[in-house]
């Protein structure tokens, strides 16, 4: 019966480690939506968290690195939305809607309704 409840345990404090680590609203204003147009400087199109290195003016026009986060999702979840290692280019000018990062590196996070990216001709992407 120890050995039962020491497993139990165990199993509780990993799921609640994972649901804090992968908890939007702590990191991410979800009552916001900020609009950033920029220059693609990278696309990690890695686990466990893809990112988008945007190069975009801040609110003062300074050029600054932005880190575009597509949601806790790793990259299996992004192929089925059709995101891929080639969806952007080095150069690319795109248009990212997202919540902004509450503290830290400028960030932006792309997951939940209003947000996404757009190309300079309009289309979505993926």
């Amino acid at each position: 019966m120890k050995a039962g409840a020491f497993i139990g345990a165990l199993v509780f404090c990993a799921a609640v480690t994972l649901t804090a680590h992968h908890g939007q609203a702590g990191i991410f204003d979800e009552s916001r939506i900020v609009e950033l147009k920029g220059t693609v400087k990278e696309w990690r199109f890695i686990n466990p968290h893809p990112i988008l290195v945007l190069e975009a003016p801040d609110e003062k026009g300074v050029r600054t690195e932005w880190d575009i986060y597509f949601g806790p999702g790793a990259t299996p979840s992004l192929r089925r939305q059709g995101f891929a290692a080639d969806t952007f280019k080095v150069g690319e000018t795109v248009t990212v809607k997202g919540h902004p990062a509450k503290i830290g590196a400028p960030g932006v996070d792309v997951l939940g309704k209003g947000t996404g990216v757009t190309r300079a001709d309009g289309r979505s992407v993926p």
